[in-house]
């Protein structure tokens, strides 16, 4: 408990010292994204487990506010949560409410990356903002996965769509994994985004130079070597399908620096067994990037 309740009073003291615009870390390039008068979904995929992501995620979503868009933050995490998700936004015992989310199955279970110190982070970001724009919202879109990859992108889109019926006015920024972002057929199946009107639709993939993530890959989880890589950009956004390490995408968000790991947030998390050993197993000495 100690654990995330001192991550809770950092972000809350320190992360927005004067104001929630002063703590805005503009990302080069993401005026060309709000210039865009047709938007209505912008696609952030990632590789899971960073800690650089969901900061510069965060940094995305404080921009366009900034900008004037009324916003949805969707986040791929269990549609069952969204009462959790909306309770860190608006509750007045954050510690309780805080909690109360990192007791749900899949924040003590969840080992792939979503259920990380660096997502905890992200929402009571998203917190702060909610203050001083009481208008953002927050979407958990992910369905159980029932083993049929295509059945549960096409489950994904259509959350999406149904939050943009019921928020006609609000731009959708989603962090999601990146190969649920593209545009074209990837691993055999239709990803989430080739169900989203196309004219209304970005998709960026987020580049790093390599480093670390938490990752669940097989039987294996904690820290691994790797990131999506691409080419040595300056962190910001650029609209250039070509700079894409891989699938169809409309450009990249670089982060410009390597991904350090960021470990799960519940502080009882338990991985399977199998995926706890290997990982003893194989991480007795930490990983650096």
């Amino acid at each position: 408990m100690r654990t995330f309740l001192a991550l809770s009073s950092l972000i809350l003291c320190c992360a927005f010292p004067l104001s929630a615009g002063a703590a805005c870390h503009p990302l080069p390039g993401a005026d060309a994204v709000w210039a865009k008068s047709n938007l209505r979904w912008v696609f952030v995929g990632e590789l899971h487990g960073s800690n650089e992501t969901p900061e510069a995620f965060g940094d995305l979503v404080c921009d366009a506010l900034l900008h004037g868009k009324q916003v949805t933050v969707a986040m791929e995490l269990p549609s069952s949560e969204q009462s959790d998700l909306q309770n860190i936004l608006t509750a007045k015992n954050l510690p309780v409410a805080e909690a109360q989310l990192l007791q749900q199955s899949f924040w003590r279970d969840g080992i792939d990356g979503r259920s990380s110190t660096a997502m905890l982070r992200l929402l009571l970001r998203l917190r702060q903002l909610h203050g001083a724009y009481p208008n953002l919202k927050v979407l958990a879109f992910d369905d159980p996965y029932s083993g049929n990859n295509q059945a549960r992108d096409v489950a994904l889109a259509g959350a999406l769509l149904k939050s943009e019926k019921a928020n006609p006015d609000n731009l959708i920024l989603i962090l999601t994994g990146n190969a649920h972002g593209m545009f074209a057929p990837v691993f055999g199946y239709d990803p989430a985004a080739m169900y989203i009107p196309a004219a209304q639709r970005l998709s960026l993939e987020v580049t790093d130079r390599g480093g670390v993530s938490w990752s669940e890959i097989g039987d294996a989880c904690g820290p691994m070597k790797g990131g999506v890589g691409g080419k040595m950009l300056p962190r910001g956004i650029y609209l250039d399908p070509t700079l894409a390490p891989f699938g169809k995408v409309d450009g990249v968000l670089s982060l410009g620096v390597p991904l350090t790991p960021a470990e799960p947030a519940a502080p009882d998390a338990v991985p399977v067994p199998l995926c706890k050993s290997n990982y003893l197993r194989e991480h007795a000495a930490p990983i650096t990037p």
